[in-house]
């Protein structure tokens, strides 16, 4: 990583289409919490499913598979999803996340505008007789016709 003026548990950085925030410390410390789970509180259950046999029917595949979606619900629950910043932290990564987004936000508004008015900026060759009839010969006002 280039160019990061946060440093700490985030890393702020920039890629042709986004913003991205780097939580590589939280990842760490996870992936350790994560390991001291399975090897303790949730062994048993791991260990079950790894050392299964390969399901032979659909029923077995669908246990297999809830299983497993049920111990990764769990360990969700137990695992860090939140990274600790102080005060000067956050305000650097809210300050160096401003500067990356602004020209990403100033070209997604410009884009907006542009298909906004894209029908209008169309215009076919096929369509100039039309286009020179209407001119010529433009349609009445029509009256508000909304029902009831």
């Amino acid at each position: 990583m280039t160019d990061n003026s946060v440093r700490g548990p985030m890393y702020i950085e920039a890629t042709p289409l986004m913003v991205t925030a780097d939580v590589e410390p939280l990842v760490h410390a996870n992936v350790g919490e994560l390991l001291d789970l399975l090897s303790g509180e949730f062994f048993e259950e791991f260990t079950a499913m790894v050392c299964e046999e390969t399901p032979r029917d659909a029923d077995e595949r669908n246990a297999q598979k809830l299983a497993f979606e049920t111990l990764q619900a769990r360990l969700v629950e137990r695992m860090s999803t939140k990274v600790a910043l102080t005060g000067p932290q956050a305000m650097r990564v809210a300050a160096r996340m401003a500067k990356l987004a602004k020209p990403l936000a100033d070209l997604s508004a410009k884009t907006a505008a542009v298909v906004m008015r894209g029908a209008s900026l169309i215009k076919h060759p096929t369509h100039a007789a039309t286009r020179r009839h209407l001119k010529a010969n433009p349609l009445p006002t029509q009256q508000d016709r909304r029902s009831a």
